[in-house]
């Protein structure tokens, strides 16, 4: 069965605006998976799923087997080459991947390391050479599946992080460390051939990231050191961003976040802090606060959506303990509303106080931080959360880095996931349903009731009509289709002009302290599309 049940959708409980209509959901039935292998195609026609040593090609539209292959051993990692005709599977116990065709079903690949064994294993942009790093980071192996030819790259500081390819696919960005010191090297795709390697001034290097647009690297540093640094892929140190240490803690940056068009970076703390920093001159522009309580000096227009519990006779229970029923629970957590009760979203104004956790600096993943940075598919807005406020999602105006909304839900946020055209965003907190910001408000879409389904991971398929839902064992299809957006998206490249780029460096020059810092007041930039101003006037829910 292709659609099995249609999911009721749940508002703020107002219509949305003219020209915005309410997501409608379909669910496919479920199926069983191991490990969390669950993957489109980047075409979106086809689903990748392991089951132990089996991996199963399924069809989008009606789940349909369409290829089962047989691996040697339980799969450990699955990945789609670029453009959709080969699936890589990682069997780390044996030491080897397995490389299955689409379109030739009789014909694969094996790859073996021998004694060095397997960690991580991945493909390279073209889709056609793999690499593999060996057990105790001895080196990476790239294997051609053209010509069969293998290249070495020696001493990679990690198995699976600070490794990142240039948007155009011609580069890799490689870290090492030799005598004590962190290294970058840059390589060229098509020989695999170093053409740069410099140092960098990091205490102990821990992950790296070409910007998805130009030539320029994000290294971070550990979180016992409290900076970021960019470099150009010629060695060429941009900036380097201090950040303070976290009081009491002393920790650093704990992640980073490119936006689409490479223009902003958004570096993520211990400190309940996101700072952002523009290409123009890499300097501090906005600093997102993550605090317990929101005041509505801080964020007049923005909107807080409050997910609560209305039972059948219109009664809201605002107790989240008071939702659970003990038939339904799974591994200690609820699955499903007691009968009869709905998950809807109360809208109001802030002032707004949020529930948090006492962070555990001496664990050693601490709740504390921001831990989640998503920027949507054109980067207007960006979705983050506090570790220590797991039930909220800030969603940030990108043209403004202003608050825009904030969800909180009546569960911890396990993973959210931006549409891959659209400003929608999906939510999923553990239970039996999931949850849709846009623009334009939240909705709820709850799986059906005979289901012990709890959603812990969700992802969308290229063109952005279906979604993956994944539990522990299970996972089913969840196939949407959105309302009309009433306004097109601001376009996907915000660069500023030669113009504005002057006027902002003469205005942070002309405001610089003697500590050689900015200070913090305000700077106006002039938007460079009329459509972009008239898109920020009209944006009112």
């Amino acid at each position: 069965t292709r659609l099995e049940h249609r999911g009721r959708t749940r508002t703020s409980g107002e219509m949305p605006p003219t020209g915005a209509e309410a997501a409608s959901m379909m669910y496919s039935e479920t199926q069983e998976h191991s490990g969390g292998h669950v993957h489109f195609s980047p075409d979106g026609k086809l689903l990748a799923t392991a089951a132990m040593y089996r991996l199963m090609l399924r069809d989008v539209d009606t789940l349909q087997i369409v290829q089962i292959f047989s691996c040697m051993d339980r799969i450990d990692r699955i990945e789609w080459s670029c453009d959709s005709k080969y699936v890589l599977c990682g069997i780390y116990a044996r030491g080897i991947a397995q490389v299955w065709s689409v379109e030739q079903p009789d014909w694969h690949c094996k790859i073996d390391e021998g004694p060095l064994g397997l960690a991580h294993v991945r493909w390279a942009p073209d889709g056609r050479h793999v690499l593999a790093t060996s057990e105790f980071r001895l080196r990476i192996t790239v294997w051609s599946l053209l010509d069969r030819s293998v290249f070495f790259l020696r001493f990679p500081k990690f198995a699976k992080s600070a490794l990142s390819f240039s948007a155009d696919g011609e580069h890799m960005a490689l870290a090492h460390r030799r005598d004590g010191r962190d290294y970058v090297q840059v390589l060229a795709c098509d020989g695999w051939s170093v053409i740069k390697r410099f140092d960098v001034s990091t205490k102990d290097l821990a992950d790296l990231r070409y910007a998805p647009r130009g030539h320029t690297i994000c290294v971070m540093d550990s979180i016992l050191e409290p900076q970021v640094l960019l470099y150009r892929d010629d060695g060429q140190l941009l900036a380097i961003h201090s950040m303070a240490p976290t009081p009491a803690v002393g920790l650093g940056p704990k992640g980073f976040a490119w936006s689409p068009a490479a223009d902003l970076l958004v570096i993520c703390g211990f400190d309940e802090c996101a700072s952002v920093l523009h290409h123009g001159t890499w300097s501090r522009v906005g600093q997102l606060q993550h605090h317990e309580t929101l005041r509505a000096a801080s964020a007049p227009d923005a909107v807080a959506y409050i997910q609560v519990a209305r039972t059948a006779t219109g009664r809201v229970v605002t107790d989240t303990s008071a939702q659970e029923s003990e038939s339904d629970a799974v591994d200690g957590g609820e699955v499903h509303l007691r009968r009869g009760h709905e998950l809807i979203y109360t809208a109001q104004k802030l002032p707004l106080s949020l529930p948090s956790v006492k962070p555990m600096p001496e664990n050693l993943n601490p709740h504390m931080g921001v831990g989640i940075a998503e920027w949507s598919a054109c980067g207007r807005f960006l979705a983050t959360r506090n570790d220590a406020m797991p039930r909220a999602v800030f969603i940030w105006d990108g043209s403004t880095l202003g608050l825009h909304s904030v969800m909180l839900q009546a569960n911890p946020v396990r993973g959210v996931a931006w549409h891959p055209t659209r400003q929608a965003l999906a939510v999923c907190t553990g239970i039996s349903a999931v949850f849709l910001w846009s623009p334009h408000g939240c909705q709820t879409a709850p799986l059906p009731q005979d289901r012990a389904f709890r959603v812990t991971g969700v992802a969308w398929n290229a063109a952005g009509d279906a979604m993956v839902l994944l539990d522990k064992e299970f996972f089913c299809v969840c196939f949407v289709r959105l309302g009309v957006e009433p306004h097109a998206p601001p376009p996907a490249d915000t660069q500023l002009s030669a113009h504005q780029e002057a006027l902002l460096r003469r205005i942070l020059a002309e405001d610089k302290n003697g500590d050689g810092r900015a200070s913090k007041r305000a700077v106006v930039i002039p938007q460079a599309d009329e459509n972009f101003n008239a898109l920020n006037n009209q944006r009112g829910a």
